[in-house]
């Protein structure tokens, strides 16, 4: 099921990137707040629809609430950066597949997560940028386990579907977020 999300999201995935592509260059600190805004706002609206999902309850610790948000409210306080959730995200009880596909980019987005904290230290150590989320994201672990909860998952043909169009309205919604945070910013 990996390869077939990674294929099959990969243009959303990489429009996504797109949008914060620059935001560690000198300079773009507006665009390193706009990132932690766009993720608190998705893991604000996402996490409650994963903890209402079959996923959650799954005893393996196949997916979990692990402190993200937190560390996200964290970072943008320590920036005093507006308050601001953006829209829901469109399914609020996922069934198993959608939530895979959910927690498929939020658990995803850790190896992105991982290599931005570490090229921000070599770039600027002891930068003044507040880094609890990229810090609390970096453990690849967590994605691992979901990755081998879903392989061992023999879906059908609709909800291998399932799961991919949750990831990419999932992708999507990030997408959504990043401009709406543009714009909170612009009239903050």
């Amino acid at each position: 099921m990996r390869d077939r999300l990674r294929a099959e999201t990969r243009a959303a995935h990489e429009a996504l990137d797109a949008e914060f592509a620059d935001m560690l260059q000198p300079g773009a600190e507006n665009l390193y707040a706009r990132f932690l805004l766009t993720n608190r706002a998705g893991h604000a609206a996402l996490e409650p629809a994963l903890l209402a999902s079959p996923l959650a309850q799954m005893r393996d610790g196949a997916w979990q609430v692990d402190g993200r948000l937190d560390a996200l409210e964290a970072d943008c306080t320590a920036l005093r950066l507006p308050a601001w959730s953006g829209p829901a995200f469109a399914v609020q009880t996922p069934n198993l597949f959608e939530a895979l596909g959910m927690a498929y980019v939020l658990e995803g987005s850790r190896l992105g997560a991982g290599f931005l904290l570490k090229a921000l230290r070599r770039q600027a150590p002891g930068a003044d940028r507040p880094v609890h989320y990229l810090e609390a994201s970096s453990d690849p672990e967590p994605f691992r386990r979901l990755l081998a909860f879903m392989n061992a998952q023999s879906p059908s043909t609709d909800e291998a579907d399932s799961t991919i169009e949750a990831a990419n309205r999932t992708f999507r919604h990030f997408r959504a977020l990043a401009e709406g945070a543009r714009t909170r910013m612009t009239i903050s």
